[in-house]
């Protein structure tokens, strides 16, 4: 698929812990969206070739549009998220899931990808507190 950005978002309960983390491939920067405040940074070419590649592997082209919990799972807690593939503004596809995951190995080699570079946004981010602050320039 040739989406050159990627939105993922969670909640995760019962702490209600959100984040929203945009990968725009085009431009090679990550803007992590947590309750903390907006970090954003610019990851090198090797990183989003790597990335990209990761995500290939997990399918999520072909992931279906919804997943909920097996029926008659009870769940005292879990978690609700979206992702969402975009080609210039058109969306491309749009998945999500409320305590319910693609097959574990693709979910497994995605979410690995996502732990990354939400790590990468933390420690390389600059923080800004609000949309008024002034966007950070990156050039690849």
């Amino acid at each position: 698929m040739n989406y050159n950005k990627l939105v993922f978002h969670e909640d995760i309960w019962p702490d209600v812990i959100g984040r929203t983390l945009t990968f725009n491939c085009k431009r090679c920067e990550l803007e992590l969206r947590t309750i903390e405040g907006i970090r954003a940074c610019c990851i090198t070419i090797p990183e989003k070739i790597a990335f990209r590649a990761r995500f290939d592997l997990s399918h999520i082209d072909a992931w279906a549009e919804e997943y909920h919990p097996s029926v008659g799972a009870m769940i005292m807690d879990g978690n609700s998220w979206y992702l969402k593939l975009y080609n210039g503004k058109k969306l491309l596809k749009e998945t999500h899931g409320c305590n319910g995951l693609p097959p574990p190995l693709q979910w497994n080699t995605f979410y690995h990808v996502i732990a990354r570079m939400c790590t990468i946004a933390q420690v390389r981010g600059i923080l800004r507190s609000d949309e008024s602050m002034e966007r950070p320039c990156f050039s690849c």
